[in-house]
């Protein structure tokens, strides 16, 4: 009875250290499995508001709203035509030829021009020769913005003293002799056609 009791008692102690070591070995599995997840959780966690559109940024405009065209009102370069013209088709000795500057507003809405000293320029050529300059001697120019209604015609007028200019307003010696000449009348950056005249 003895032996009997014994071997019971050897093989419950058995059994119960085996139901220990399983019981630990699990919870050791359960830690790593945790921990693995945790770890895999703080790897490849997204930033931040990522995927939130609420958390995208609200000061970028969308494609239509950058693609509209501006409306400050400004008149265009194709909107304006500039042309060159003469008060006479040849000129004397003794007269000096007056070159006008015409201003239209070709389009069919009215815009703003600026219609100043600063965008005039009356420029004569003779061939291939540079005479003379608005822009080379130009000082106190000034700003005229004018509201051009559609069909609006404006004009500036420039009486040339038959004298020689160059750029930065350096003194010329030589003046121009009789000959043919060409106006060209310029407003920013919108030309004239060359009109021709004749100095006798």
């Amino acid at each position: 009875m003895s032996n009997a009791s014994g071997a019971k008692s050897a093989a419950s102690v058995y059994r119960r250290r085996r139901i220990a070591v399983v019981a630990i070995a699990l919870a050791i599995v359960g830690l790593l499995v945790w921990g693995t997840v945790a770890l895999a959780g703080i790897l490849g966690a997204s930033p931040a508001g990522a995927g939130d559109p609420q958390a995208a940024p609200t000061n970028s405009a969308s494609p239509s709203e950058s693609a509209e065209p501006s409306s400050d009102g400004k008149c265009t370069v194709e909107e304006i035509e500039i042309t060159a013209q003469t008060d006479a088709g040849s000129y004397a000795t003794d007269k000096q030829p007056v070159l006008i500057l015409g201003i239209e507003n070709s389009s069919k809405r009215e815009c703003e021009l600026n219609v100043g000293t600063t965008q005039q320029e009356f420029l004569i050529t003779s061939g291939n020769d540079r005479i003379f300059s608005t822009v080379d001697c130009l000082t106190d120019g000034e700003d005229v913005q004018l509201m051009m209604k559609p069909g609006q015609k404006e004009s500036a007028r420039f009486s040339w003293s038959r004298q020689r200019s160059a750029p930065g307003c350096k003194s010329v010696n030589v003046q121009p002799r009789p000959g043919t000449y060409k106006f060209t009348a310029a407003l920013g950056e919108n030309n004239s056609e060359p009109v021709t005249f004749q100095l006798d």
